[in-house]
């Protein structure tokens, strides 16, 4: 399951990358944000495989557990931030903490909505969906692309921001029969590229967190572990995410 979380960070990374293009997002942030797309799911690397790859429904416990990948994600990323990359890293943890945020304000964490979710994070959610959907996973076979945008375009204003899914119909009409491959083949190059940075080590014993990108999404992931301590779980979307 490890290896298929890195691939599936290098497919959502190359689909970013061709939405920030669609949306005219400039060169650097489009760079920025295809990085945070890598690492979008580091979070689940602290999730039992059992649970990730169980065929049937997940049961409360477990759905609670999956979804606490997004606050996971975003303080595994902080605590290996490197001083010198501190805008690239704003954009991973954002990125990592607010995919699964909707557009209505029906996701989690936080429940954010609308423009208060950050751009990177909106753009890598529908780039997220579109390869988990077309990705064969043990609850599921994969689907085909049609399929896969036809479900984006329906939850158009819901889950995803409206500009989102129209780059997405938009970027698919150039997508190649074997995007996936191309796609897999972009991001490991780019990973490669960054070199460890992008494939965020387990979690060391007396590594001090990073200054980087800190205060603010430190402030967020406490306030969510005070929210979760009173309540017992975090947000519930109102249908899969």
């Amino acid at each position: 399951m490890r290896d298929d979380i890195h691939q599936h960070g290098r497919r959502t990374a190359w689909l970013t990358a061709r939405l920030c293009a669609v949306l005219d997002v400039g060169a650097n942030e489009s760079r920025d944000w295809a990085v945070a797309a890598l690492t979008h799911d580091i979070g689940k690397l602290d999730i039992p495989s059992a649970v990730l790859a169980k065929p049937g429904a997940l049961d409360a416990a477990e759905r609670m557990l999956v979804q606490r990948h997004c606050a996971d994600g975003a303080r595994r990323l902080l605590r290996f931030a490197r001083p010198d990359s501190e805008e690239s890293t704003t954009a991973a943890v954002a990125v990592a903490l607010s995919h699964h945020e909707w557009w209505n304000g029906s996701g989690y964490p936080f429940g954010l909505s609308g423009i208060a979710i950050p751009r990177c994070a909106r753009i890598v959610a529908v780039a997220d969906v579109v390869d988990a959907l077309t990705s064969a996973r043990a609850y599921k076979p994969a689907w085909p692309l049609h399929a896969a945008l036809e479900e984006i375009a329906a939850s158009r204003g819901g889950q995803f921001q409206p500009e989102c899914v129209d780059a997405m119909q938009i970027l698919a009409r150039t997508l190649p029969p074997d995007w996936r491959a191309q796609a897999q083949a972009w991001g490991l190059q780019l990973t490669l590229e960054l070199g460890v940075a992008a494939r965020v080590a387990p979690r060391t014993a007396g590594a001090g967190p990073s200054p980087v990108a800190g205060v603010e999404f430190r402030t967020a992931l406490r306030q969510l572990d005070d929210a979760q301590s009173d309540d017992g779980a975090v947000r519930q979307p109102r249908k899969p995410g």
